[in-house]
């Protein structure tokens, strides 16, 4: 028996890699949604102002597919989150620092339960029992 499968995933990594999963989700439901509402008469959103602007099929389209890419990928990270990759260690901690400068720019709409959710989860990533899980694949 290798000393490896000795280790235990820690409870805030299971936490971690179900928010991923829950991310991904979101990202392909939301982008199948936003590639299908290009279909009809005149696309419309409603800006962060209130005011309702028609937008172009291709934004749509880009938009929707980009986020079904991004689903995909965090599906991808999912499986190395629960596999103990020090590859999925670096993404999250990386994609984390990359919310939270996003969630600067949405202080007024979510922006600091954004900011704080990401600071958790890089802590969280980051904890030695954490750091034991993840070097146990590259």
């Amino acid at each position: 028996m290798a000393a490896d499968a000795a280790i235990k995933r820690p409870g805030g990594v299971t936490i971690v890699g179900i928010l991923i999963a829950l991310a991904g989700i979101l990202n392909l439901t939301f982008g199948i949604l936003i590639v299908l509402s290009a279909f009809g008469e005149n696309p419309t959103y409603v800006n962060s102002f209130g005011q309702e602007v028609t937008v172009s099929t291709f934004y749509l389209w880009f938009n929707g597919f980009m986020m079904i890419l991004l689903g995909l990928i965090y599906f991808w990270l999912t499986r190395l989150t629960f596999a103990g990759s020090a590859t999925a260690q670096m993404l999250i901690s990386v994609l984390a620092v990359i919310n939270i400068v996003f969630g600067f720019f949405h202080l007024g709409n979510g922006g600091w339960i954004q900011i704080l959710v990401n600071l958790l989860i890089i802590l969280i990533v980051n904890t030695e029992s954490a750091k034991v899980w993840f070097s146990q694949t590259r």
